[in-house]
């Protein structure tokens, strides 16, 4: 199975960590604590077995995705199973954790996840390759191949408070409604409108050795 991380490298994903936490226009809440999830939460359990179940047991979620109200489920699953299994990668960058999951071609959307001290803010990307397809305002005149959109409402329960520190291993539960937006799909703008569920377990990667190649940034 391939995840939508699984071709993007770490030099990647520290740009992707940076652009995102250089935007000035966040919305920030506070996250809750609850020992109420543990990781036999994730679904995705019962889909892996022996050492592929062992390769992915720190990187993976359960991505519920629903789309203008209707939920998107997996094209390999002949409507069986209602989540998709996801990548998800989780990196520090100084005092700033950056999670990222994903579902690639299958359904063209990813979700990112920054915590800092008690607060987290989230967003949803979508990226249609080299075809320029998005637009926020129907009334716009141009499109391009990728989008970022701030959520309308969000929340985050994390199993315990992180500590910041190299190879921990966050565990948790986002729910988000997204703002619209629109794709062109055969010369007609549709709505997208995207709410998520996304229950987690992620071991921190620290890029605090790249410093030097990071620019100043900003919470």
């Amino acid at each position: 199975m391939k995840f939508f991380f699984g071709s993007i490298t770490w030099v990647a994903c520290l740009m992707l960590f940076m652009s995102a936490k250089s935007q000035e226009v966040q919305k920030w809440n506070k996250y809750s604590v609850t020992r109420s999830i543990h990781t036999s939460d994730l679904n995705y359990k019962k889909l892996f077995h022996g050492r592929s179940k062992a390769a992915l047991e720190n990187n993976i979620a359960d991505f519920y995705l629903y789309k203008n109200g209707m939920l998107v489920k997996p094209p390999d699953t002949a409507g069986a199973r209602e989540f998709f299994a996801a990548g998800c990668l989780c990196f520090k960058f100084e005092d700033t954790l950056l999670l990222n999951s994903g579902l690639g071609r299958k359904a063209g959307v990813g979700v990112g996840i920054k915590i800092y001290r008690d607060k987290f803010s989230g967003s949803l990307h979508a990226k249609s390759g080299e075809n320029s397809a998005y637009k926020i305002k129907q009334t716009d005149s141009t499109y391009t191949s990728d989008i970022t959109v701030s959520p309308t409402s969000q929340s985050l329960k994390l199993y315990q408070t992180p500590t910041f520190s190299d190879d921990e291993t966050i565990i948790g539960e986002y729910n988000a409604t997204f703002k619209k937006f629109y794709q062109r799909t055969k010369n007609k703008d549709e709505l997208r409108n995207y709410t998520v569920r996304l229950i987690f377990k992620c071991k921190v990667t620290s890029m605090d050795g790249f410093k030097e190649i990071a620019p100043p940034s900003g919470k």
